[in-house]
């Protein structure tokens, strides 16, 4: 006999006026302590697993986020501002014959260098994100440059920010410029012959190519407004410079 059964029997012997013999009576009792009395539930020790799951879950979360670029998407991301915790700041030379006033005239009018002990961290400390290429022409890796702190005179708001990263196996480089504001300044004349193009990108962007004896540079602009330019010397012509700079500008679009 099942719940719906038990219930039915019991309101139909009510309504006739009937009484339950005992045999009856042991029977639905059994039928009720075996199927009607639900467990009782153990909502506390439940909810602190659930708590404990949930914290599991956030950490993993956190070291998977902080290891592949997750957390931009979970609400973490870059900072705001140059995050200089993470980098040392570069030593400036050259002053030895200053004055105490005249040096600090004379580095009112400089940016603030930045160096890191490695990509990551230098990475990291940018106000804005920026994917280096991970697939390059030769076997090498990059190499945090610098970053530089340009807003005038106290570099503190961390905003005027550039980053420089390069890649060379001895006869081949790579170095990528990122800049995020705007710059004002005129490129000096290498000499050689240069040809110019614009050419299409990833997600519609594009690109503009410049071409010379040595190599070539291609400049554009992320979807965070960050100038990029990617330089490539290869004065052997050991590869077609224009593929090489459209493949690492196609892995840096975002």
């Amino acid at each position: 006999m099942n719940n719906k059964r038990i219930h039915d029997a019991i309101h139909q012997h009510i309504g006739e006026g009937r009484t339950f013999s005992k045999e009856e009576e042991a029977a639905l009792l059994a039928k009720l302590e075996n199927n009607l009395i639900p467990p009782k539930r153990r909502w506390f020790p439940e909810l602190v697993s659930w708590s404990l799951a949930g914290v599991a879950l956030l950490l993993m979360i956190g070291v998977i986020g902080s290891q592949t670029g997750l957390l931009p998407l979970l609400g973490g991301g870059q900072p705001d501002k140059l995050d200089t915790s993470l980098l040392k700041e570069s030593e400036v030379h050259g002053l030895e014959d200053m004055s105490e006033e005249q040096r600090k005239e004379f580095l009112k009018r400089q940016p603030k260098d930045y160096y890191a002990e490695t990509v990551e961290d230098a990475l990291k400390a940018l106000p804005f994100p920026l994917t280096l290429p991970e697939k390059l022409p030769f076997d090498a890796k990059f190499v945090a440059e610098g970053i530089k702190d340009w807003h005038f005179p106290s570099n503190t708001d961390g905003k005027d920010i550039s980053a420089t990263f390069n890649a060379s196996n001895g006869q081949q480089s790579i170095m990528i410029d990122a800049v995020d504001f705007e710059q004002n300044f005129v490129e000096g004349d290498s000499g050689a012959e240069i040809t110019s193009e614009v050419v299409k990108l990833k997600q519609g962007k594009e690109g503009d190519l410049k071409l010379d004896s040595n190599g070539g540079q291609i400049a554009f602009k992320s979807k965070n407004g960050v100038d990029i330019k990617i330089y490539f010397y290869d004065p052997l012509k050991d590869y077609d410079t224009r593929d090489v700079l459209k493949d690492l500008a196609n892995q840096m679009v975002d």
